[in-house]
């Protein structure tokens, strides 16, 4: 990886180990949306079944409604539908953790920062910190999110 500025090899590490856990929350991110819209398309998929299957043919009789809401093909709709749910839950679970590990990275950097830069580099920070800020959308300016 290039940097736009020379830097000493403690601090290209904390700076590849920062990009590399905003690249794995951001997939994490991606991935809970995906299965988050996985499990509402399936939710619609289930609902148009069972209106379908459960209300329109047997809307006569509250016993054959009841016995068709127990058929074995609504209980594995039902599973179907809980594993997207549970996906969702566990993609939710990484993303968070993925977030809470990089910016502690990136605030440990932001606090040591003053003695991981040489005194030429510190004078230069604005320039790395304006790269990682467009390349990567990694701000180091400030230790809040």
């Amino acid at each position: 990886m290039i940097f736009p500025m020379e830097l000493d090899e403690v601090t290209k590490v904390i700076l590849k180990r920062i990009i590399a856990h905003k690249k794995e929350w951001d997939d994490m991110k991606k991935r809970m949306k995906w299965s988050f819209s996985l499990f509402l398309f399936s939710l619609a998929l289930f609902g148009m079944y069972v209106y379908q299957t459960v209300f329109v043919l047997h809307r006569t009789s509250v016993e054959r409604v009841v016995m068709a809401l127990i058929d074995e093909r609504i209980f594995w709709f039902v599973a179907f539908i809980s594993s997207f749910g549970w996906l969702v839950s566990f993609y939710k679970k990484k993303s968070e953790k993925a977030e809470q590990d990089f910016h502690a990275l990136r605030c440990e950097l932001i606090q040591k920062s003053s003695e991981l830069l040489q005194k030429e580099t510190w004078e230069k920070r604005h320039i790395l910190y304006a790269w990682l800020k467009d390349k990567y959308d990694i701000s180091l300016y400030h230790e809040n999110k």
